[in-house]
């Protein structure tokens, strides 16, 4: 058992790649790799894991794990595991080696194949926000966390789909990539990032992607004013020197926090910005959310009359995707 190879893809490298250890994985250079021929027994699966945990501690992985496997001559139909069969050449870059013949699908190859069964595009979206994000949930992990290290960029994503356009799975990521964002903290900031940013034919409010918690260095007046060298806004329109604050209730709660957030919104103003506040039951509510996108549009010169019938419709679909309310 101690010779068994497997190559972990799809959701179980997401999470891999999330607790393995960055000096433990070592990313694979040269030509293509071939892949088993089978995926692991169970006995074979709990050695392997066992392997894993000697190599990365804390690592941790839900089942069943997703294998690849070079041919389904041998499918083993077992709760613990599911097969995906890759006849497309992979090259070695595109693996991490996590232990001895033990290995991961990078970020992007990963995202490819989960874009391959997923049919919702606002679900892909999702998704990818979170892996080019800071937070996480058990979309790529095994909980939910904040502050993390992201998986991958956008940039590194676009350039594998161009580089891999015969993979199954990279043409739909493609599509959507044009809709996200780096740098996303949580999952109601991209859930806000979409419903003011996709366009008015998806049931956005057509403003345009933000940048997410881009950093904005304070002027000598800013400083005097806040105390703080630079100031981070979550969804930002640098050029209209616009920023729109998700107002969470964990993040602005209590005296301090307010006092905090009054001082860095003047300092803001002082160099000219616009800053707008959405809290967590504004986010949830249809109207608020239109009013608000109405005065960003405003600040961004954009035009308010639109041609689409069915324009309500459609921003109602969008929400019920994300989650949110529809009141």
């Amino acid at each position: 058992m101690a010779g068994t190879r497997v190559y972990f893809s799809h959701r179980t490298s997401l999470q891999l790649l999330r607790t393995s250890s960055p000096t433990g994985r070592a990313q694979l250079q040269g030509p293509s790799r071939a892949l088993p021929d089978r995926a692991p027994s169970a006995a074979e699966l709990a050695e392997i894991v066992e392997r894993l945990g000697a190599a990365h501690h804390g690592i941790r992985i839900d089942q069943p794990v997703h294998v690849l496997v070079g041919t389904a001559a041998h499918r083993r139909l077992a709760p613990d595991c599911r097969e995906h069969v890759c006849a497309a050449p992979l090259a070695g870059r595109e693996f991490y080696r996590l232990a001895e013949g033990v290995f991961s699908a990078g970020a992007a190859l990963a995202l490819v194949q989960i874009a391959m069964d997923e049919k919702s595009p606002i679900a892909l979206l999702e998704l990818v926000y979170e892996a080019c994000g800071t937070y996480q949930t058990q979309r790529t992990g095994v909980g939910s966390a904040y502050d993390v290290p992201p998986l991958a960029c956008v940039d590194d994503l676009r350039a594998f789909v161009t580089r891999n356009p015969s993979l199954v799975g990279a043409g739909k990521l493609g599509r959507v990539l044009r809709y996200t964002a780096d740098r996303s903290a949580s999952a109601r900031e991209t859930k806000q990032a979409l419903v003011l940013g996709l366009p008015l034919r998806q049931g956005g409010e057509g403003l345009g992607i933000p940048r997410m918690n881009f950093v904005v260095r304070a002027s000598p007046a800013a400083r005097a004013i806040s105390g703080r060298s630079s100031f981070r806004c979550d969804l930002c329109w640098p050029e209209a020197k616009l920023d729109v604050e998700y107002q969470s209730r964990f993040a602005h709660e209590g005296e301090a926090s307010r006092l905090r957030d009054s001082r860095r919104t003047n300092a803001l103003m002082a160099m000219g910005w616009t800053v707008v506040g959405v809290t967590n039951d504004e986010l949830d509510s249809l109207a608020a959310a239109e009013t608000i996108a109405r005065t960003i549009r405003r600040h961004l010169g954009k035009r308010s009359q639109f041609r689409i019938d069915d324009l309500h419709a459609r921003k109602l679909k969008l929400r019920r995707q994300l989650g949110l309310g529809v009141g």
